[in-house]
């Protein structure tokens, strides 16, 4: 995805949480726009239909109606309509995206992804927190990852900042110590 069309999908996606908020849906639509994300996401011929120009703009407001009509509030419905209308529909997967990261941005939330060797444990969990913590002043949502690569501990990524507690880091400094001995 280039520069241009994240600053647009954010654009986009700013504009419906003002929209959300004005009508009192804040909550309501992010579950909305985190299903519209899912779909969108798993399924590609979706993002291929909105993206072709051959298929007429009633047609992809017809499938996107049939997809979320009953499901998502008016009003979302509404906007994806609009946004089809626009020539834009390629642009929902990316508008639904971003909302998600704006939404939480909005109420003070990061999301910090946590790459462990083993599902998280309490104790585990309560470490990582604490290091996420240094990381971030917000309040902290916990992306859990299972990689088996890093033997132990733990690694958090927090958009450009890393804190990486794993074995396998560990390893790899004592490696590289004992070799320029």
């Amino acid at each position: 995805m280039g520069m241009q069309s994240s600053v647009l999908n954010k654009r986009y996606a700013k504009a419906l949480l003002g929209l959300a908020e004005e009508n009192n849906i804040l909550e309501r639509s992010y579950g909305d726009l985190q299903q519209v994300n899912a779909v969108f996401s798993s399924h590609k011929d979706i993002k291929v239909m909105m993206k072709s120009p051959v298929i007429r703009v009633a047609k992809k407001q017809s499938v996107l109606k049939h997809l979320f009509g009953n499901h998502i509030h008016p009003l979302i419905m509404a906007y994806l309509l609009i946004i089809v209308r626009k020539q834009r529909g390629h642009m929902i997967d990316g508008i639904s995206n971003a909302y998600l990261r704006v939404y939480k941005q909005y109420l003070g939330i990061e999301t910090v992804k946590i790459t462990t060797a083993a599902p998280l444990d309490d104790e585990l969990r309560q470490k990582a927190l604490q290091a996420a913590r240094e990381l971030t002043p917000h309040e902290i949502e916990f992306k859990e990852e299972v990689d088996p690569d890093i033997i132990g501990g733990f690694v958090l990524d927090l958009d450009d900042k890393q804190y990486n507690a794993s074995v396998q880091y560990r390893f790899a400094r004592i490696k590289k110590l004992l070799m320029n001995y």
